[in-house]
């Protein structure tokens, strides 16, 4: 018995090492690049690897909200990603929707359809967007960087499978109480769904705002540049001044930051819900 209970203890103690190892070897890069964006220009290229600045300075960041511009790369992002993911929620919740519980000819096809696309990389398919683009007269405008991400696919799978998990037997007592399709979805799928719809607009604002081929291939001037190419841009004007570009990549982590915040309590009464059966 001794024996068991000292091996449960070791099994615990090597575990808890290996989470904490994990998670500093995670944190360092964050918090190597704070610690910079505090520096000064030679302690940065001087002091290597060290975490703590010895001095605070806030020049960087001052110089990267003005001289940098990028309060107006950061402005582009939010309008392209909101507009994305707000669109992305739309259009998985009524195909989630019509794909778990409607009745339609070619419905698995369509689903399976779906799928393969999850497997096309976007490098793939960026050469024919821009021509269809640039044939709608879109090249350098928020449409091009908007539009062709209104639907994900792997929102539409996931929602799909939450919707499947959902009781029938709650839809049946809202048609008898004489509400139509759209008006159990409304009322009665989106309420029960919101983790799922939290990973969504989790998932889809953290591609989004962190997307870097396909806004550098649309924008031919910096009024529409988004924050990831506005960093390379900064990387480039200013001959890697790794002060200003970490604080500039500080700056332009908060949004994610706050969604996730603003998001990750739905989590949470997703997992406690998810343990109470009727």
């Amino acid at each position: 018995m001794a024996l068991v209970e000292k091996g449960k203890g070791f099994k615990s103690l090597f575990t808890s090492v290996i989470a904490y190892v994990s998670g500093i070897l995670t944190l360092f890069p964050f918090l190597w690049m704070l610690s910079t964006s505090f520096k000064s220009q030679q302690e940065a290229l001087i002091s290597g690897i060290s975490i703590i600045p010895q001095t605070l300075l806030l020049s960087s960041y001052a110089e990267a909200l003005q001289k940098a511009s990028l309060l107006h790369y950061v402005y582009n992002s939010l309008v392209v990603t909101v507009g994305s993911t707000i669109g992305v929620v739309i259009t998985s919740l009524m195909a989630g929707y019509a794909l778990s519980r409607m009745h339609f000819p070619g419905k698995k096809i369509i689903f399976i359809i779906i799928l393969g696309t999850m497997l096309i990389p976007h490098q793939a398919t960026m050469v024919p967007s821009f021509l269809l683009m640039k044939t709608f007269g879109w090249v350098n405008t928020f449409k091009a960087l908007i539009i062709p991400f209104l639907v994900y696919p792997f929102a539409v799978f996931l929602i799909r499978n939450f919707f499947l998990s959902i009781p029938k037997e709650l839809e049946e007592a809202a048609y008898l109480d004489g509400c139509n399709r759209m008006q159990t979805l409304i009322r009665i799928i989106i309420p029960i769904s919101k983790p799922a719809i939290a990973s969504v607009i989790i998932f889809n604002f953290t591609y989004i705002w962190n997307d870097f081929f396909w806004p550098l291939v649309m924008t031919t001037s910096t009024e529409m540049r988004t924050v990831q190419v506005g960093l390379a841009l900064i990387k480039s004007e200013f001959l890697l001044q790794w002060p200003l570009l970490m604080a500039a990549t500080v700056l332009s982590s908060i949004p994610i930051f706050i969604v996730y915040i603003a998001f990750q309590r739905f989590f949470v009464e997703g997992s406690v819900s998810s343990g109470v059966k009727g």
